[in-house]
């Protein structure tokens, strides 16, 4: 070790920015993927309170009906009527339900998209620094720092 000399061997800052990079891609990744499951989460949320609503709704409905027809109003009340009723109620069920498992199988397609994603970096070995060409060329400077040392000594004796 000589004046002037550092004690370790140069590093590759380009391969150690290329590796944040990818990083840093993988973490944005994972948090657009939090924020579509907390939006998955609060959708659901929204819909089984839609859900409950319309079964009180239903319920008070249904209550509404024998009452008037406890108190014999029942020749006011169409049986057409509670049938339409009762169809808008289920067919908005219906909907709500077919919004939320196409929502559901939008978020399925985007976890398995990033799932393809994060498989291929690492087939590519693009997340991790020392990768296969890193070693190969570590060991030919290994290599060829052992000839050189072979070499000085050999002609030193």
């Amino acid at each position: 070790m000589g004046i002037g000399k550092g004690k370790s061997d140069k590093i590759n800052i380009d391969g150690l920015i290329e590796s944040t990079n990818n990083e840093s891609k993988i973490l944005q990744v994972e948090r657009s993927f939090t924020e579509n499951i907390a939006e998955l989460k609060q959708t659901t949320a929204v819909l089984n309170a839609a859900i409950d609503r319309m079964e009180s709704i239903v319920s008070k409905f249904n209550s509404s009906a024998q009452e008037m027809q406890m108190k014999k109003i029942d020749a006011q009340v169409h049986p057409q009527t509670l049938k339409s009723l009762n169809n808008i109620c289920m067919n908005f069920v219906v909907e709500v339900g077919r919004q939320l498992m196409a929502h559901r199988n939008k978020q399925l397609e985007l976890q398995k998209e990033h799932e393809k994603r994060i498989a291929c970096m690492l087939e590519k070995s693009k997340g991790i620094w020392l990768s296969d060409k890193w070693i190969k060329i570590l060991f030919v400077c290994f290599l060829l720092y052992n000839v050189l040392v072979i070499f000085y000594v050999h002609i030193k004796t």
